[in-house]
């Protein structure tokens, strides 16, 4: 089916759910909490007992990113099958391509369209930003009537995703401690005998990378994923609000907000990746390129960043054999992974991958009831995050399944959904005790060390303006620097300038005020 055909069906089958929605939802404001009730003993104590009305049928229609999956349908219907008894709703899935998702969410967002669930970020699909413009509904009443989803997931993380005290998102429960380190191929590593475990900072990586390029054409050297807005800790620095806005917190500090772009950490960045960019370690089209998922597939980055909460050297440790993140794309393409900055549970992290429900949702507690089920219930979640078993994977044991290619839904996501304590564990997952690894990340997480600003929210409401104006500005120059693309001595002085003109200032002295303002009444 070509894209023009698709987009249609798309149209079409929202137009269909959104006309069932409202004629089933015509007739109430809110909906009644499915609830079981004991069996009256006597004929007066039944005509006691209080009527509630049926849940009327709906469709729900949930947006959400991943790589296209040929069999989509199937888990579809798969979905629909387990939830609609329980809830008497059905879900839409519509899923965008990486690369066209963010896009895509602010057409769908700006045209008022009436979609029910969707999936958000701190930076991708910028969660805050849309909460300021208003895009997705107030949760607080609607998420208290589901205790048990909550309790799932630490106050940390909800903490992370409140505006002006009020929560917009559910918080998906994941491997969010932001230790980072690098991910380097066990083959390359081992063939090579490379010191892997000797790195302590970027730049160490620059002699591994060298033995790369002169030695294996056919990988590229370093996968660009921007280290300096996906690791702030790595240069010992914190996001506030999101991780490309102008205004960050020196870890060591913790209270003056400072222009990141104009620190010496990113101007050292900038200088090591022109090195390696005009080294060949990096791909050409590193500044443009939108999706890296397929050269991750084709195992064909030898080299990668990696946001580490447990390393190959603490899996060793506990006993367990790991072969590494990078055989979550490719089980073929094992990895040493290490990590180097210690795990940190900073805002971002903690809001890294959250599920909001639209403003203009006419089935907002039918939604929230969805997403309880996704947070609870093991067999809805692990249908929607690995599929069908048989089809798109087969059962090793109650705990760990072995994805299959050929069946046409592998998105390897489980931290886009719902609690990932329910996930079944996968070919990239750690081998030796199941229930210890799982257990480990889940401590891991609600154990961390909270930064400095964990639970500040920025809100850019007061700076919409220069907050929309530098984004454009770090839409067109951001990428080609932190890529090496460009001389970052002729280019930096220009995105800078940029910068400043768009009102990145003023941006830093709004946080800098709400900065203060949340430290003065959180003591």
């Amino acid at each position: 089916m070509n894209k023009s055909m698709e987009m249609k069906r798309s149209l079409v089958m929202l137009s269909i759910g959104f006309s069932v929605a409202l004629a089933g939802c015509s007739t109430t404001k809110t909906e009644p909490t499915p609830s079981a009730t004991p069996a009256p003993s006597t004929a007066a104590a039944q005509s006691a007992q209080p009527t509630v009305a049926p849940l009327a049928p709906v469709e729900l229609t949930y947006y959400f990113p991943n790589g296209p999956q040929k069999d989509l349908q199937t888990v579809e219907d798969a979905v629909n099958k387990l939830i609609k008894p329980k809830i008497n709703a059905t879900v839409k899935l519509k899923l965008i391509d990486w690369g066209a998702y963010e896009e895509k969410m602010k057409v769908t967002m700006a045209s008022g369209e009436p979609y029910d669930l969707v999936w958000t970020a701190a930076g991708f699909n910028n969660y805050f930003q849309n909460v300021a413009n208003g895009a997705y509904a107030p949760l607080d009443d609607l998420i208290a009537k589901y205790p048990d989803m909550k309790k799932g997931i630490p106050d940390m993380f909800w903490n992370a995703v409140k505006v002006k005290g009020k929560i917009y998102g559910v918080p998906v429960f994941q491997q969010s401690t932001a230790g980072y380190g690098y991910i380097i191929q066990k083959a390359v590593a081992d063939k090579y005998k490379l010191d892997w475990k000797s790195v302590t900072k970027l730049s160490d990586l620059t002699p591994f990378l060298e033995t790369v390029k002169k030695s294996e054409p056919n990988l590229v050297p370093w996968e660009f994923t921007d280290a300096f807005t996906t690791a702030p800790p790595m240069f010992g620095l914190e996001s506030l609000g999101d991780a490309k806005t102008p205004g960050d917190l020196y870890l060591k500090d913790g209270g003056k907000v400072v222009n990141q772009y104009e620190t010496p950490e990113f101007k050292d960045y900038l200088t090591l990746m022109r090195d390696w960019y005009s080294k060949g370690y990096l791909r050409k089209d590193a500044a443009t390129l939108k999706d890296t998922n397929a050269d991750r597939k084709a195992g064909k980055n030898a080299l990668q960043l990696g946001q580490i909460d447990i390393d190959s050297v603490a899996f060793a440790a506990a006993g367990m054999e790991a072969t590494g993140r990078m055989s979550g794309f490719n089980p073929d393409t094992q990895s040493y992974d290490f990590q180097f900055v210690k795990p940190l549970l900073t805002t971002d992290k903690a809001a890294a991958t959250i599920t909001a429900i639209s403003a203009n949702s006419p089935n907002k507690e039918r939604a929230m009831m969805f997403l309880n089920l996704l947070n609870t219930d093991k067999e809805i979640y692990n249908t929607l995050v690995w599929g069908v078993e048989g089809k798109h994977y087969k059962k090793i044991s109650d705990t760990r399944i072995e994805t299959l290619k050929e069946g046409g839904y592998q998105m390897f996501a489980p931290w886009e959904f719902g609690n990932m304590a329910l996930s079944y564990l996968s070919e990239g997952d750690p081998k030796g005790n199941d229930q210890k690894f799982t257990q480990m990340w889940v401590d891991l997480n609600k154990n961390a060390t909270p930064s400095n600003a964990l639970g500040f929210v920025f809100d850019f409401t007061p700076v919409k303006a220069e907050k929309a104006n530098t984004d454009a500005v770090i839409a067109e120059l951001y990428n080609a620097l932190a890529s090496g693309s460009v001389d970052p001595n002729k280019y930096l002085p220009t995105f800078l300038e940029k910068l400043k003109s768009a009102g990145g200032d003023k941006i830093i002295a709004e946080k800098q005020k709400q900065l203060d303002a949340w430290k003065a009444t959180s003591k």
